[in-house]
């Protein structure tokens, strides 16, 4: 592995280094092994290099002879009716061969040339869409794997308020607790209940674009151990990624390649006022038995074409070819600054991810110890269920804010591995080998587990 490709690694192998295997699923692995052989985009990018190939060849074809024969047999017969009539039957025959070759001209040439780098481009697009799918897979099942783990809290939260609202429903009726206390906790529970209804609605859309990507009917059924030692990416980091940007991305690399076809094109349009030179030879015969005449005829011919005039077409398509390489250059400065703009937002949003996991942690253990005093103090009748519901409300906002924030990180940073160009499969097989069954219940002890030593 080359240095360059050792520093991409640590993007997605330095978020989990420190994991021990829990199993060797390898889903994610298996899910964009089916999106490389079954995605729609790949397979038509790859027939589209095909395609580019062919055309190369085709453009290469004025390098070999051109070789052409034809043969003929004739049969005649006349009847001429006059004062002196006749009557002749006879037949002939022949063939020719002819074989002519281009020596010099540079439009072909320069029309193969820039066919090499219509292939080039197609290449690159076509490592380009391959690389695209691969985020799209790993997008789509973190973001899987996200809404069921805010599905996970919410669900937990909407338990805790039927339950709640059992307890409030029969003191209610025992003549402890005032009505407005059941209304308060039923709203708790409906809004609930809403909240977990657009998150189902979001696990099954992540659900459907991770199967229409990977043509794999597969649910993800396991989840990464989320490490909770995050760092952010500091001056020196980002100065040291942002000197490789530019030539490591594809779509820099695509507008590049661009402006080179432009460049190559106006040589092209040059060209068509250069004179070409071709040869050709040609050999017949034809034998006929009505005056038992024969006939060879060899012909050579080198031949110098020198373009004078022809309307103005060839100056007009120079004068194109010269506004094209305007055109690509402004659009190679769009690319690149299109992708610093990128980089530079991912960068913030990974950095600010990092930044409010640290918040939401301490956020969520103080409304824990919050919501477990309001609890008993509710009992004691010190507090009110309003405090009660609020502090459980607050608690699960937040954990549900802190596992979004967790997902985004791991989305973020490989969308900003990506911006250098191909992903390294052996770095996501290395993820997918340490990914663990998922869990459908929220676990009630990390909160415990917040208040002492923080996330495991």
């Amino acid at each position: 592995m080359t240095k360059t490709n050792r520093s991409r690694v640590f993007f997605l192998v330095g978020l989990f280094a420190a994991w021990q295997p829990m199993s060797h699923a390898s889903e994610l692995s298996a899910l964009i092994n089916e999106a490389l052989k079954n995605n729609y985009q790949i397979i038509n990018s790859k027939y589209e290099v095909e395609s580019s190939e062919f055309d190369q060849s085709i453009s290469g074809a004025f390098f070999y002879p051109t070789i052409n024969a034809s043969a003929n047999t004739t049969w005649n017969d006349s009847e001429v009716d006059s004062s002196t009539p006749s009557n002749n039957e006879y037949n002939s025959y022949g063939y020719r061969v002819s074989v002519s070759q281009t020596i010099l001209d540079m439009s072909k040439i320069r029309s193969y040339q820039e066919s090499g780098i219509d292939l080039q481009i197609n290449k690159l697009k076509h490592d380009k869409i391959v690389n695209d799918i691969i985020i799209q897979v790993v997008e789509n099942y973190f973001s899987y794997l996200k809404y069921h783990s805010q599905k996970k809290a919410t669900d937990a939260q909407f338990r805790s308020s039927e339950a709640r609202l059992k307890q409030i429903s029969r003191n209610n009726e025992l003549g402890n607790l005032p009505k407005t206390d059941v209304y308060e906790t039923q709203a708790q529970k409906e809004s609930t209940y809403k909240q977990l209804a657009d998150i189902r609605k979001r696990i099954n859309l992540a659900l459907v674009q991770l199967q229409s990507t990977t043509q794999a009917p597969i649910r993800p059924s396991y989840d990464v151990k989320l490490n909770n030692q995050y760092a952010e990416i500091d001056y020196y980091e980002k100065s040291t990624l942002e000197k490789n940007l530019i030539g490591s991305n594809y779509d820099i690399a695509i507008a590049k390649s661009n402006l080179d076809k432009s460049k190559r094109s106006l040589t092209q349009s040059r060209s068509d006022f250069y004179p070409t030179l071709s040869a050709s030879a040609n050999y017949e015969y034809t034998d006929s038995n009505f005056d038992s005449s024969r006939t060879d005829d060899a012909t050579y011919a080198l031949t110098v074409d020198i373009p004078i005039v022809n309307g103005g077409s060839d100056y007009y398509d120079y004068q194109k070819s010269k506004t094209k390489i305007n055109q690509y250059s402004s659009q190679y400065d769009q690319a690149v600054n299109d992708n610093r703009v990128n980089f530079e937002e991912l960068i913030y949003n990974i950095n600010t991810n990092v930044e409010s996991l640290a918040i939401l942690k301490s956020i969520i253990k103080s409304n824990y110890l919050v919501y477990k005093g309001n609890q008993s103090a509710f009992k004691l009748g010190t507090k009110t269920l309003t405090d009660l519901l609020n502090s459980e409300s607050d608690l699960y906002d937040n954990i549900r804010e802190y596992h979004t924030n967790q997902y985004d990180y791991i989305i973020n940073m490989t969308k900003l591995y990506a911006l250098f160009g191909a992903v390294d499969l052996v770095s996501i097989e290395e993820i997918s080998n340490r990914m663990e069954p998922i869990s459908d219940t929220f676990d009630i002890s990390m909160l415990e587990r917040f208040t002492s030593e923080g996330v495991k």
